[in-house]
């Protein structure tokens, strides 16, 4: 079968257009599910999907955050409420969203006012963290209490990274010592505590149909 190919300039994308096919052409994304406070102790949780590992060594996660809208007047961006809060306090948690969570999750992307509770408005639970002042969500199978690290302005949106202070892991999932290492996770070992990933528009994956290909160079851990 011969491959029929369409090529366009980027430059002949408008900025939806572009946004539109970058989504539904980089799948399946990993979801950060951030949580943050104000600077009056306020919190926020919102998803974020341009998200992925910047680093093990320092352990640093990071995920790009759009700007809320246009301001009317003066046509300059608003910040979203998660940006503006780590640029306030450096602190956040970076919550892992299982299948069970999937619902509450999509909830808390409603554009709420600033200040309004997101765990409340989703009927999550808020579990206290040990070094940052933002609470964790409750029923993630893994949480990342990050203090900033860096933050990159990219066009439009800010690439945040946070380094990791404290790991919360469900029991669930936690394998402990494994093939020489202490500290390992099987993040397939519970179907509701399994990561999802985003897709375009409103569709989300599961991790189900799993394929195994050995390298022949390495370890496979």
């Amino acid at each position: 079968m011969t491959q029929q190919i369409r090529s366009l300039d980027s430059a002949e994308l408008t900025p939806t257009e572009m946004y539109l096919l970058l989504r539904d052409s980089v799948i399946p994304r990993p979801i950060a599910w951030v949580s943050t406070v104000d600077a009056e102790g306020r919190s926020n949780l919102a998803p974020y999907s341009f998200f992925n590992v910047c680093s093990n060594v320092p352990p640093v996660l990071g995920f790009a955050v759009g700007p809320r809208g246009k301001d009317q007047i003066t046509g300059a961006l608003i910040e979203k409420d998660t940006l503006a809060n780590i640029k306030a306090t450096g602190e956040l948690v970076v919550n892992i969203v299982p299948e069970d969570l999937m619902e509450p999750m999509v909830k808390t992307a409603t554009g709420l006012e600033p200040g309004e509770d997101e765990f409340a408005f989703a009927g999550l639970t808020r579990a206290a963290s040990e070094k940052v002042r933002p609470g964790r969500v409750l029923g993630a199978p893994v949480a990342f209490e990050c203090k900033l690290y860096q933050i990159v302005e990219v066009g439009t949106h800010h690439w945040v990274m946070g380094e990791i202070v404290r790991i919360h892991i469900d029991e669930r999932i936690y394998v402990g010592a494994y093939k020489g290492l202490d500290h390992r996770i099987d993040p397939m070992r519970v179907e509701s505590l399994r990561p999802v990933g985003r897709l375009g528009r409103a569709y989300y994956s599961r991790l189900s149909d799993i394929e195994t290909i050995l390298r022949t160079d390495a370890s496979n851990d």
